[in-house]
């Protein structure tokens, strides 16, 4: 499972339930109104 994060790009590579998984997780992180160009700005600026 790989994933990152770039200036407007996020990438997750993996099996589809990893990706599932793991988009899940961040749907918690981000809390669920977070719109994901939000969500991208917040870790590509290495804030997690």
């Amino acid at each position: 499972m790989k994933s990152h994060f770039s200036s407007n790009v996020m990438t997750a590579r993996g099996k589809a339930w990893q990706v599932r998984i793991l988009l899940s997780q961040w749907k918690k992180e981000a809390g669920g109104s977070t719109k994901v160009k939000d969500f991208i700005q917040l870790h590509s600026s290495g804030l997690k």
